[in-house]
C-alpha cells in the first residue's frame, strides 16, 4: 500500500509530525507504525494500579502510541534548555521557542493542566542564589505537569483527532526491515508499505534497531553522550520548599573529583520510583501523578559520559554497566539507604524495613550499590547528595534511598540538515532514539521540524 509519509515509532516525535503535515497539508496520507500497544490498552498485568511494582516492567517494553512520554508522568520542560541541543538541530533559540510553545498548546488543548510552575517569581531567584553559593547551577525552566495518570488520556485524545484527520495507525507491528529504491518499502509482520518520505523517531528502546537499519542503508552515525546514574528517594517534605515552586528543579554542577557534569532529572514530587526494561536491561525511572500522591520525592541522579579512544562506542558501554547492575542484584533494581551506603554496609531487607523512607518501588533487591556501579560513579552520587544537602538540608540523610542502575541512552546520533533529513535523501530522524532530543518537547520539536522538511519538497513544483 502507497503512502505520502511513513512515520515509524508513535512517540512524541512521530504524533508532532503527523500533526503538522495532517494540519499544514490535508489530505496527505500518512502512516504511523509502532511495536507497541494502543494507549487505551496499556494496563498493569498483575492489576495492581495502585503502585508500581516490578511486573509492571512488563507493560514497559513496547511504548506503542505515545512512545515512553505516555508513559512517564509527563514533565513539560518548555525551555530551549533543557530536553535538546539547539546546536545538535541547527536552529536558533526564537525558532525552538516558538515550537515548544505550538507544541504545549497543542497539548494544553487535549487536556493538559493549564498551570504553570512559577519560576520567575522572587522566591525562585533566591533558590538559584542560594545554589549559585555551592557552585551549583539552578535552572528556572518554565514547565507544565500532566501526570501519569492523565497523560494516556491526553495522548488517546491527541490520537484521535489526527486519525480524524485521515492519519493511519499501525500498532502492535514491528517494522523488519527499511529498503530504498525509487520509494521506501518498509517491511512489517502486517505486510509491506512504501512511501515518498520517511520518518524514524524509535525512541531510546528502538536506537540500537534503527542502528543495524542505518548501517544497510549507508547511512553515516556517530556516538554521543550517555548518562549514568541511580534514582534518589526521599521524604517529600525535604523537598518540598523547592518542588513547590520548581515542580522539577534541575540542578547541574561538576563534580569535585572527577569535574564531571552532573545533572538531577526527572524529579517526581510525591511520585514513586518505577522499573522499565530498555532492550532487556532492567533500569530505574520515575513518575507521579495528579490525583494519587505518596509521602516520598524521587529524582534521579546522572552524570555524562563521553568515551573517545581506544573505544567510543557509548551504548555497549551503557549496556553493560547496567548488565552487571543486574546480575549483581538478581535480575531486579538493587536498592541501598545512603546511611549504608556511605557506612559501607549493603542493605538487608530489614534495614529497609526499618527505614523511616520506604520504598515505592516494590520487588526491588536490598544491597550494595557500590558493588552494582563502578567507582567513579558512586563518588560522583555521594559528592553531589552532600552538596545538595546543603542547599536542601535532609537530602543526605541516612534514610534516604538510592536506587539502581538508571541509565538513558541516547548517544547514537545522525548528521542531518536543518530539518532532520539524513544523508539519504527523504530520510528523516528525529527523538530520543537518534540522539536529536533528551524528553517529551525536545522530541516533538523534532518531529515539527522533520514535518517542515517534508511539506517544503511536497510544495515545490
Amino acid at each position: 500500500m502507497d503512502y505520502e509519509v511513513i512515520i515509524i515509532g508513535a512517540g512524541p516525535a512521530g504524533l508532532f509530525a503527523a500533526e503538522k503535515l495532517s494540519s499544514e497539508r490535508p489530505g496527505t496520507k500518512i502512516l504511523v507504525i509502532d511495536k507497541g500497544k494502543e494507549i487505551s490498552e496499556r494496563s498493569c498485568p498483575a492489576k495492581k494500579t495502585d503502585k508500581a511494582c516490578i511486573s509492571c516492567m512488563l507493560c514497559n517494553i513496547s511504548f506503542g502510541v505515545g512512545g515512553a512520554g505516555g508513559l512517564s508522568d509527563g514533565k513539560l520542560n518548555l525551555d530551549h534548555r533543557i530536553g535538546m541541543d539547539i546546536n545538535e538541530l541547527r536552529i536558533s533559540q526564537e525558532k525552538a521557542q516558538k515550537g515548544i510553545d505550538y507544541i504545549d498548546s497543542i497539548l494544553v488543548k487535549h487536556g493538559a493542566d493549564g498551570n504553570l510552575s512559577a519560576t520567575a517569581s522572587e522566591e525562585a531567584q533566591e533558590w538559584v542564589e542560594r545554589a549559585k553559593k555551592y557552585q551549583v547551577e539552578l535552572i528556572p525552566v518554565k514547565q507544565r505537569h500532566m501526570g501519569s495518570d492523565k497523560t494516556p488520556q491526553i495522548i488517546g485524545r491527541f490520537k484521535d483527532e489526527l486519525m480524524q484527520r485521515g492519519v493511519s495507525f499501525l500498532v502492535n507491528t514491528e517494522v523488519h526491515n527499511i529498503e530504498k529504491q525509487e520509494l521506501f518499502r518498509v517491511k512489517t509482520q502486517k505486510g509491506e508499505f512504501t512511501a515518498k518520505h520517511l520518518l524514524v523517531a524509535p525512541g531510546r528502546g528502538g536506537a540500537y534497531w534503527f542502528r543495524n537499519q542505518a548501517q544497510k542503508l549507508g547511512i553515516g552515525y556517530s556516538f554521543g553522550e550517555i548518562d549514568v546514574g541511580v534514582r534518589v528517594e526521599l521524604d517529600a517534605k525535604v523537598y518540598k520548599p523547592l518542588t513547590d515552586i520548581f515542580y522539577d528543579p534541575k540542578f547541574k554542577l561538576k563534580s569535585p573529583t572527577y569535574r564531571d557534569a552532573v545533572r538531577t532529572f526527572c524529579t517526581n514530587p510525591n511520585g514513586s520510583v518505577t522499573a522499565e526494561v530498555m532492550n532487556n536491561l532492567i533500569l530505574v525511572n520515575g513518575h507521579a501523578e495528579k490525583d494519587k500522591k505518596t509521602t516520598n520525592t524521587n529524582f534521579a541522579l546522572l552524570y555524562t559520559i563521553r568515551l573517545t579512544d581506544p573505544q567510543g562506542d557509548t551504548t555497549s558501554y551503557g549496556r553493560r554497566i547496567a548488565d552487571f547492575a543486574n546480575f549483581i542484584s538478581g535480575q531486579k533494581p538493587v536498592v541501598q539507604r545512603y546511611g549504608d551506603l556511605i557506612n559501607g554496609r549493603r542493605s538487608t531487607e530489614e534495614s529497609i524495613m526499618k527505614n523511616k523512607v520506604q520504598p515505592t518501588l516494590q520487588g526491588c533487591n536490598p544491597g550494595d550499590i557500590g558493588m552494582a556501579l563502578n567507582y567513579r560513579s558512586m563518588i560522583n552520587v555521594i559528592e553531589t547528595l552532600q552538596i545538595l544537602d546543603k542547599i536542601l538540608p535532609g537530602v543526605a540523610d541516612t534514610s534516604t534511598l538510592i536506587y539502581a542502575p538508571e541509565i538513558k541512552f541516547y548517544d547514537i546520533r545522525y548528521a542531518t540538515s536543518e530539518q532532520l533529513e539524513t544523508q539519504l535523501e527523504n530520510l528523516y530522524v528525529a527523538g530520543d532514539g537518534t540522539g536529536k532530543s533528551r524528553g517529551i518537547i525536545g522530541a516533538a520539536l523534532g518531529g515539527l521540524l522533520a514535518a517542515e522538511g517534508m511539506l517544503t519538497k511536497m510544495r515545490s513544483p
